[in-house]
């Protein structure tokens, strides 16, 4: 058998690996400032929760804010889970959804503030 007809098993030219995983690093690199905005608003969260805590609200509302307080971490978890599961499959289709359900972990949270009105104040 010649050699030049031999296909080996092994790994694919360093091109098309880059290219197979552009679709993951364009949603990494989407989603980071997202996470960000994401972190900042738990943390936020996560002050206005002490206080509430220290004037002794019912338990509900205590474990709602302590869900929100959370909500970015969850964002971060998911985010990175998403990205790792998109490295691991081998088809494009499955890569673009995984980065796209890796995009809106990252994303959820902003997104969710444009519409509940987070930036907008209301007058006191």
């Amino acid at each position: 058998m010649n050699e030049e007809f031999v296909e080996y098993a092994g790994r694919s030219e360093p091109k098309e690996r880059l290219l197979k995983a552009l679709p993951l690093i364009l949603a990494a690199l989407l989603g980071i400032p997202f996470l960000v905005y994401a972190i900042k608003f738990s943390l936020s969260m996560g002050q206005y929760t002490k206080y509430m805590f220290d004037i002794e609200t019912s338990a509900w509302f205590a474990t709602g804010m302590v869900m929100l307080s959370l909500s970015g971490a969850l964002c971060l978890v998911g985010y990175l889970v998403f990205l790792f599961i998109g490295t691991r499959r081998r088809t494009w289709k499955w890569r673009i959804w995984w980065s796209v359900a890796a995009f809106l972990a990252a994303a959820i949270l902003p997104i969710w503030w444009l519409f509940a009105g987070y930036f907008t104040s209301a007058p006191a």
